[in-house]
């Protein structure tokens, strides 16, 4: 089985949906260094305004959030108006939330000389982005601080749980489509079990009867514009690895995506991802790619309890390659699911 890095993708210069906000070195009005990664600020959604130059509008759509300061707190969202330099922050000063200045302009880089405003989950992640003088900046970023708060309710733990990883939006619904369009249009040849290998050069699909399955059939990805987007959406996950389980990824095998469907048979007590010869094996990733169209199909841990597992479409869970784990059958329609299989240096 191949292995790759992660680092080897090409950098996107843009933010979007589902991607981890960069550390950018940001200062406040006393010059003193400011990180959303503190512990002041996370763990709360975040609503970022960045205001690259003077305008009566953009000061109108300032004074809209300054009057609405209230409506963010009751989200539990905390604001911050970032600016280009110190003397326009410094004119802002009033405004009822803190600001802050990009004195390095990695925003201007990155948005343009336009308003924008960024709403964060509570992880950091992209929720949602809104540029330009005429787009409803408060409205849309209310909307989307209120959504990140419905995802996390507070919930009293009492029994045991699976030591594993939620991320949302690793993937897009336009991402999940092109991979499920990718199954049915490309890598038609198809390998004998334990011969997966890349030196067909192309994409390849393989039966998968592990433990006398009958219904899985993996898609193996080498097309190197699939790899690159792939790569992209891997720089979502592996920071969170990294904070959650303090396991530093650097590499993966062959990405892949499995198709379920028809009969499942063969035995049904679950397995684990990294007996010989995938002892390298420390974190297997899996992302429903259409969740909505098949029935069943849930992730089960029985060795910590009988939860099932069925994220919605794009989002990835991630748990540790020595847990007892179990496919569920799918019961009606297809399941197409992308897999990864993540490790560092050995």
């Amino acid at each position: 089985m191949s292995i790759h890095h992660p680092a080897a993708g090409r950098t996107r210069p843009a933010l979007l949906a589902g991607d981890l906000l960069p550390d950018w070195a940001l200062s406040d009005l006393d010059g003193k260094r400011f990180s959303f990664y503190s512990d002041a600020v996370e763990g709360r959604p975040l609503v970022l305004i960045f205001c690259p130059r003077y305008s009566e509008a953009y000061d109108g759509i300032l004074d809209q959030f300054g009057a609405q300061s209230h409506a963010y707190s009751e989200q539990g969202a905390a604001v911050f108006a970032i600016f280009p330099n110190e003397k326009s922050a410094r004119r802002h000063a009033s405004l009822p939330f803190p600001v802050l200045v990009d004195r390095q302009h990695h925003l201007t880089e990155m948005f343009g000389p336009e308003l924008t405003t960024v709403v964060l989950r509570n992880n950091n992640h992209v929720k949602g982005i809104v540029t330009g003088e005429t787009e409803p900046h408060v409205d849309l970023s209310l909307d989307w601080a209120a959504s990140v708060r419905a995802e996390m309710p507070t919930i009293l733990m009492e029994q045991r749980h699976p030591p594993v990883l939620l991320i949302p939006e690793v993937f897009s619904d336009s991402d999940c489509q092109r991979l499920i369009e990718t199954f049915h249009t490309r890598g038609q040849t198809f390998l004998e079990e334990k011969m997966a290998s890349d030196y067909l050069g192309t994409d390849y699909k393989m039966r998968i009867p592990e433990h006398l399955r009958e219904d899985r059939i993996d898609h193996f990805f080498f097309d190197k514009d699939t790899v690159d987007f792939l790569r992209q959406r891997l720089n979502r996950v592996i920071p969170e690895i990294h904070r959650a389980f303090q396991y530093r990824v650097t590499k993966y095998e062959s990405l892949r995506m499995a198709r379920y469907e028809g009969t499942r048979a063969g035995l049904r007590y679950g397995h684990r991802d990294n007996i010989p010869p995938f002892t390298h094996r420390r974190f297997a990733m899996s992302i429903n790619l259409n969740t909505d169209e098949f029935e069943g199909g849930a992730l089960r841990f029985p060795e910590f309890g009988d939860q099932r597992y069925r994220p919605k479409s794009g989002a990835a869970i991630i748990f540790s390659s020595s847990l007892l784990h179990e496919a569920m059958d799918v019961t009606a329609g297809r399941r197409f699911v992308f897999l990864a299989f993540l490790f560092g240096e050995m």
